[in-house]
């Protein structure tokens, strides 16, 4: 699996920075579907400058729960769309999402598989769907290109807003920590901590680094770091990806090993189980729970951290 996912990500930057992109069409996210001169579509067409890009509208300015079943619904009418077009056409065009408009595209992409239909490549910005959803296992075999995924384990709105919302059903977002197994055709990556302070926003609110921490679940953010991709030069310094199993807010664990047995460990994380409830936790270097879950979920989980160290070279113990 693991030369798998090398071969993986050399064969997205060797597409990427040939700049093989005919159009490109960008799905908005919730409360954004008609601001087709607004910051996100703008940071769409920076990053895809030679490309002959669309804004494709969708009625998403709902509450949360509206706009999600319109969502659902607005990705079986942009997958009738782009297989009405003719092969050529498909060979090139791009559909990059944001948020639902990024539950939009996986949900159109695993359409598109089961209908024998692919198009060059779909980009999931911080995608708003759960990460257990069965269509994500499906979607990567919709697009000819490794299907891209960005996340941000720190997103306020997908840690907290999408958790409660979604009653933790099916699991967190997809769009904050990825899935808990490689799925195929598709690479994901994480921005780096840093990712606000490294993104340029000339509105008056976009001077306070307080407030774009707390707004970090916008679309520029998460196009800074599709740009370097594309590029072929990922942030070095991307956060760890822990698939979370219920909902969870972090905090300082004082326990001193009476109530836990250490499962596993590596790079300073632990994976522990409570010795009455049987239930899992993982635990970061600083000693924060950054995840609790069944054994198997977290377990899971904990391989992701794994993976991760391997990729940087450190040591996994």
């Amino acid at each position: 699996m693991k030369e798998r996912m090398v071969f993986v990500v050399m064969a997205v930057v060797s597409v990427a920075v040939s700049g093989a992109y005919g159009d490109v069409w960008y799905i908005p996210g919730w409360n954004r579907t008609t601001e087709r001169d607004g910051l996100a579509y703008t940071s769409c067409t920076n990053v895809f400058k030679d490309a002959q890009c669309r804004f494709w509208q969708w009625d998403g300015d709902h509450s949360w729960s509206k706009s999600a079943k319109i969502a659902d619904e607005s990705a079986k009418r942009l997958a009738d769309e782009i297989a009405a077009t003719n092969a050529a056409f498909r060979s090139e065009l791009v559909i990059v999402g944001h948020s639902l408009g990024g539950r939009i595209i996986a949900r159109t992409l695993a359409d598109l598989s089961r209908r024998g239909v692919t198009i060059a490549q779909g980009v999931m910005l911080a995608p708003a769907i759960p990460m257990a959803d069965t269509d994500l296992g499906e979607m990567g075999r919709g697009c000819e290109r490794p299907a891209l995924v960005i996340v941000n384990p720190q997103d306020v709105v997908l840690k907290y807003g999408f958790d409660i919302a979604n009653g933790g059903k099916d699991g967190s977002a997809f769009g904050m920590n990825g899935s808990p197994t490689a799925l195929p055709n598709v690479v994901e990556y994480s921005v780096p901590k840093t990712i606000t302070g490294e993104t340029k926003i000339d509105t008056l609110w976009g001077k306070s680094e307080t407030v774009k921490r707390v707004c970090n679940h916008l679309a520029v953010f998460y196009f800074t770091e599709l740009a370097r991709i594309l590029d072929g030069s990922p942030s070095p310094a991307a956060q760890v990806r822990i698939p979370q199993g219920k909902v969870n807010l972090e905090w300082k664990v004082i326990d001193g090993g009476v109530w836990w047995n250490v499962l596993d460990t590596c790079g300073g994380w632990k994976l522990e189980r409570n010795v009455v409830t049987r239930h899992c936790r993982i635990v970061s270097p600083d000693r924060k729970r950054v995840a609790w879950g069944s054994e198997k979920e977290m377990r899971r989980s904990f391989e992701k951290i794994r993976h991760h160290h391997e990729r940087k070279g450190e040591p996994s113990h």
